[in-house]
């Protein structure tokens, strides 16, 4: 009987000894799964977010490089605009000496 009781003993210690091993090759793969899942949603949106800041790069010097455009274009008008303002003012004076010569004006 005390062999019986013995053995009942070794049996629900190596029974417990199992369960409690399982739960933690459980817990251990679980734990290094989801660690795995993270490390990759994190990778990803590392990723995304570089494509991202490299497209918003992409768009600022896309926007200095239209910025430069514009404002040389502003200044070939202003330009053009000085120069038409010397030809009519050269062209006024002429009128002037002109209307002066035929006794137009005073």
């Amino acid at each position: 009987m005390l062999n019986d009781q013995q053995n009942k003993k070794a049996l629900l210690v190596s029974f417990t000894v199992g369960v409690l091993l399982c739960l933690s090759l459980c817990v251990y793969f679980y734990s290094s799964r989801t660690e795995s899942t993270e490390s990759r949603n994190v990778n990803r949106t590392i990723q995304q977010l570089t494509t991202d800041g490299d497209r918003v790069t992409e768009a600022v010097n896309s926007a200095e490089t239209g910025l430069t455009e514009a404002q040389d274009t502003a200044d070939r008008i202003s330009e053009r605009a000085d120069e038409s303002t010397s030809v009519l003012d050269r062209l006024q004076a002429e009128l002037d000496g002109i209307a002066k010569a035929n006794g137009l004006s005073e």
